[in-house]
């Protein structure tokens, strides 16, 4: 061919490089598109939820995917925690209802802005091939499948709370539906980490210790949720006295000491202290 032809009719490529191209746009490698699609692969299918995120951060465009994958956890944090807050707070109606609808998102999302820094030095001192934007995009993916799993337990809390079986009862029920949650997001911090390596456990161990510790105080700085029916007002936070340890050790020798009489007796009795929140 010559120059002049060349210059008219430029080569064609070679099949194999067609092939091989890649587009323009960012390619999450099996992420689907969609919010919604995402959402449900998170919930229903943890390792391929974790292959994706895997290739968010190894694609061509890393920070637009990731960008874009944090904004989906963030919201699924955001609403399913705030739908399962309201249902809570439906216990004692009102204002308590828009209360817990932004305290328990809040709890889940301060908790990780706090423990973030921690999760990081974790992963590092154990020499996980895992960068910072990695290990927080696991945790806030773990948070947010808690999220969805509490959301689509919340109908068991409300029918708890319809049956009118009384505070503690409904407590007990938040208490469970919170620990099998919480399964379900240790499942997928632990698959996450176990593919890091042979340290990962220990590191999900040690996770999910500064975790609970954090959020146990977090929630306790932000109660009340199921407010006690003489309570006549319902504040959006109660003043803080002690903390969630000392309140721990509180409650456990109240319940010793009533132990032997009934709710109502109990309440009879008067509750005075941390322990009444």
């Amino acid at each position: 061919m010559t120059a002049e032809a060349a210059a008219v009719f430029p080569p064609v490529p070679a099949l194999a490089e067609v092939l091989t191209e890649r587009p323009s746009e960012t390619v999450i490698s099996d992420l689907p598109r969609g919010a919604i699609a995402r959402l449900e692969l998170l919930l229903r299918d943890p390792d391929g939820f974790l292959t994706g995120l895997d290739g968010a951060e190894s694609s061509r465009d890393a920070n637009a995917a990731m960008a874009s994958l944090t904004r989906v956890l963030v919201g699924a944090v955001s609403v399913g925690a705030g739908l399962f807050g309201a249902i809570v707070g439906a216990h004692r109606g009102g204002l308590q209802v828009l209360y817990c609808a932004v305290k328990v998102p809040l709890i889940l999302l301060v908790t990780l802005v706090v423990c973030a820094p921690a999760f990081v030095a974790l992963a590092r001192a154990a020499r996980l091939p895992l960068g910072s934007r990695s290990v927080i995009a696991l945790a806030l993916g773990s948070c947010a499948r808690f999220a969805l799993v509490l959301v689509g337990l919340a109908p068991f809390v409300w029918l708890m709370e319809g049956w009118e079986l009384g505070y503690h009862r409904v407590i007990l029920s938040v208490v469970a539906v919170c620990a099998f949650a919480g399964v379900a997001a240790g499942r997928l911090l632990f698959k996450g980490l176990a593919r890091a390596g042979g340290a990962g456990t220990r590191v999900g161990l040690a996770f999910v210790a500064v975790f609970a510790v954090v959020g146990a105080q977090t929630s306790w700085i932000m109660r009340p949720y199921v407010v006690r029916p003489r309570t006549e007002s319902t504040p959006f936070v109660r003043s803080l006295e002690g903390d969630f340890l000392q309140a721990l050790g509180t409650t456990a020798r109240s319940a010793i000491l009533y132990s032997g009489r009934t709710e109502r007796a109990a309440r009879e009795a008067g509750c005075k202290g941390a322990s009444c929140d």
